[in-house]
């Protein structure tokens, strides 16, 4: 008998962004309540846009499971491995003549043009095909794939929105440090409860009659107690030991982690500290105010004409005194 078991839905990123004024919550509902009536498995196939939806609250939290099909990277060696290989197939099927070996002893050439995407490589061989059986080559040369590789500007945008997907998925898949530390502990120690106090009792007599007799004499009528006067206007000025200044601001978060600079000047005290990255936001936590008239010069990024940018550190320049 013949079932349906899965529903798999790709390009479900354009779910969040529904054309009839429907919120992302109302198709996250859909989906949970035909997932629940029919006991069919939902797969959700999508871009990095499609994160916040994974945690949009906690019913989806609890029911759903992230699973992330990252792009190749250099740094590993299974990674560039495996990329070798499918460039290598990808070669051997191009009904021209290619210089297999030749073109696969520059293949990190490849792999930096196409971001270790073989859905981007694939465009951009098929783009040098295209090129060359338009110019009536019987030979894919080196020359058509430098000429079809993307244009600077499309490379650098699609790299930006690899990292910045990549630290998101990252931060939404790590693991807290309290369920961590938790993990750790060999046995669970409750906690005790705080001790009752102590009853008054009412003292025996001897020890009332010893205490009235330590007690001072009382006043005179019409003498006032002893109390310091107070002089001048009193201000009590209280004094906050944060900047007034916390919270996101208007840098891009795909700048600010391109620049691998973390620190970031308050504009209101001038503090430099290093900042975080919540969502799509770059947000300063909450800091003392700077008491040093000198800021510290590091390469920092700083408010300058209601735009941010990255002030590099002032090197020290030696002076020589006139003798």
């Amino acid at each position: 008998r013949l079932t349906l078991r899965t529903v798999i839905l790709d390009e479900a990123q354009h779910l969040i962004q529904s054309g009839d004024g429907k919120q992302p919550k109302d198709q996250l509902n859909w989906i949970k309540s035909m997932a629940t009536e029919t006991g069919v498995l939902h797969v959700l196939i999508g871009t990095y846009d499609l994160l916040p939806f994974c945690n949009l609250d906690g019913q989806m939290a609890r029911r759903g499971s992230e699973f992330h099909f990252a792009r190749y990277h250099m740094e590993d060696e299974n990674d560039c491995q495996a990329f070798r290989n499918a460039l290598s197939s990808l070669l051997k099927q191009i009904p021209l003549e290619v210089d297999h070996d030749r073109l696969m002893q520059r293949w990190w050439y490849f792999f930096e043009g196409s971001l270790g995407c073989i859905g981007i490589l694939k465009q951009w061989l098929v783009r040098a095909l295209y090129r060359a059986l338009r110019e009536e080559s019987a030979e894919l040369t080196r020359a058509h794939l430098e000429k079809s590789v993307l244009p600077d500007a499309k490379w650098e945008r699609m790299r930006a929105d690899a990292r910045s997907g990549e630290a998101e998925f990252q931060y939404a898949d790590g693991q807290t440090s309290y369920l961590s530390d938790l993990a750790a502990m060999p046995t669970f120690v409750p906690k005790q409860p705080n001790p009752a106090p102590a009853s008054l009792s009412t003292p025996p007599p001897e020890d009332a009659t010893a205490d009235q007799k330590a007690r001072k004499p009382k006043s005179r009528v019409g003498e006032p107690s002893p109390r310091r006067d107070q002089v001048g206007t009193a201000q009590q000025e209280e004094k906050s030991t944060q900047c007034s200044f916390s919270g996101p601001i208007k840098l891009e978060a795909v700048r600010w982690l391109e620049s691998t600079v973390q620190e970031v000047q308050c504009p209101t005290c001038g503090s430099v500290s290093k900042a975080k990255l919540k969502g799509q936001s770059v947000v300063i936590a909450p800091h003392p105010p700077r008491k040093s008239r000198a800021v510290r010069n590091v390469t920092r990024w700083m408010e300058q004409e209601m735009q941010w940018g990255l002030v590099q550190k002032q090197e020290p320049v030696a002076r020589l005194a006139k003798r």
